[in-house]
């Protein structure tokens, strides 16, 4: 399957659905944000673009970003994604297959955990952290527990918004979803594929583990929940033996990490070319 698909006449007409758009991001580096998520062929003059920066979390940007949007669809990118060209497009097409089988779904993402028996991480995109492709193609809306916070979208008149009080800038996107979820609101990925250019770690933060601590108290009547980067649980035990192969990893020098890429057009590119001789 094609990253980017033809957009056929018998689209224009879902296309107009998103004639206008709000994206929202949290800035912290505008040399980043101009060479990843503006210099995006699929951010065109129709998107309402809401830049929040000097926030202490996600939340609180989110927030204040939400109270601006004027479109019914709003998508939270980091900025660092990039967006291809076709990604709307691919947006349009999920949104048209969830109005007919769940138009009131919470919470959209690219990359998540799964819901149901089998749960597992699934998507598709690319992380320059991860110096790989995550997930494989699909065609259609998947139900999600949770979804990762590189890109989310929600309809502004559902009502949803960002914990304020979740400190620094993790696991918002669990949380989101969790929340939908308790107010009645399915969450999904969507085959929407894009490229997280992003600086991979070796290990997680100290601002990570305070934002588990928050998670932790805060959905301790359904824990455990299995997020893209760690389980929380009511036991400490897996967070110790995260923490403890964290360390070891990284002391050791074990954990090869990625870089941001510095023309993330052409990796595209390439990314697409590995793609098609799979």
């Amino acid at each position: 399957m094609m990253l980017d698909k033809h957009i056929s006449d018998s689209e224009v007409s879902l296309l107009d659905r998103l004639s206008d758009w709000s994206l929202i991001v949290a800035v912290n580096n505008e040399a980043v944000l101009r060479t990843t998520l503006l210099a995006s062929p699929d951010i065109d003059s129709h998107c309402q673009l809401i830049r929040k920066s000097g926030f202490d979390s996600a939340g609180s940007a989110y927030n204040s970003g939400l109270s601006e949007a004027t479109s019914e669809v709003v998508v939270f990118a980091h900025q660092d994604v990039y967006l291809p060209k076709g990604w709307k497009a691919n947006l349009s097409r999920a949104l048209q297959a969830l109005e007919t089988t769940d138009p009131n779904w919470g919470v959209l993402g690219v990359f998540g955990v799964s819901r149901g028996s089998t749960t597992e991480m699934r998507g598709h995109c690319y992380s320059t952290g991860l110096n790989r492709v995550l997930g494989e193609p699909f065609d259609n809306p998947i139900e999600a527990n949770v979804l990762d916070e590189l890109l989310l979208v929600l309809r502004r008149s559902s009502g949803l918004r960002f914990d304020d009080r979740l400190p620094n800038f993790h696991l918002y996107g669990a949380d989101i979803c969790l929340r939908a979820r308790a107010d009645g609101m399915k969450c999904y990925i969507i085959p929407a594929f894009c490229i997280h250019n992003s600086n991979g770690v070796r290990y997680l933060p100290l601002d990570y583990w305070r934002s588990y601590a928050y998670m932790r108290r805060k959905w301790w009547s359904i824990l455990p929940v299995n997020t893209c980067c760690s389980t929380i649980s009511k036991s400490f035990l897996p967070l110790a033996a995260q923490v403890t192969s964290d360390v070891r990893q990284c002391l050791g020098s074990k954990r090869v990490v990625g870089t941001r890429c510095d023309d993330v057009a052409v990796l595209y590119q390439a990314v697409v070319g590995a793609e098609k001789h799979v």
